[in-house]
């Protein structure tokens, strides 16, 4: 288990970075134009994804580990919640990747420094909610396969 959850988390949080850079920036604006990106913004949001899925894998591994070994109910909330989590992580530091890489956008000032950490956090905490319902059922049963204790592993 303790080697399957960050897994996991780093291959969610890839897969959403391999989607928003191959439809994030399409010249003619329309989602259905597949470009993939390379550069030093696609490797920002790469490093980004890592970064928020072994943060949220980490804090879900510290203080939920009794949890994880309960019922199959409680491993599904738990993933749900740890993707809703991480992806409100990961919109700030994509976010926040944008205004460090990009020159076109301006550095925040003032109140506007709470803007762009909150909005990004409330945006991407909803879209984990609506994600997280659909791969948070496979991932639960994932984890009671890899996670049930035996003799070997708790002694």
């Amino acid at each position: 288990m303790r080697l399957f959850l960050p897994i996991a988390a780093v291959a969610v949080g890839l897969c959403n970075a391999f989607l928003i850079s191959g439809y994030g920036d399409s010249p003619r604006g329309g989602p259905f134009v597949w470009k993939i990106q390379t550069g030093p913004l696609f490797t920002a949001h790469m490093l980004a994804a890592v970064l928020a899925g072994l943060l949220v894998s980490g804090a879900l591994l510290l203080f939920a580990d009794r949890k994880l070994r309960g019922g199959s109910f409680a491993r599904y909330l738990l993933m749900w919640a740890a993707i809703c989590g991480g992806g409100a992580i990961l919109s700030v530091f994509w976010h926040g990747s944008i205004i460090l890489l990009d020159e076109s956008v301006p550095m925040p000032q003032g109140l506007g420094i709470l803007f762009d950490v909150a909005f990004p956090a409330a945006a991407g905490g909803i879209l984990g909610v609506v994600e997280g319902t659909y791969p948070g059922l496979p991932l639960a049963s994932l984890l009671g396969v890899f996670g049930s204790p035996t003799p070997v592993r708790d002694g």
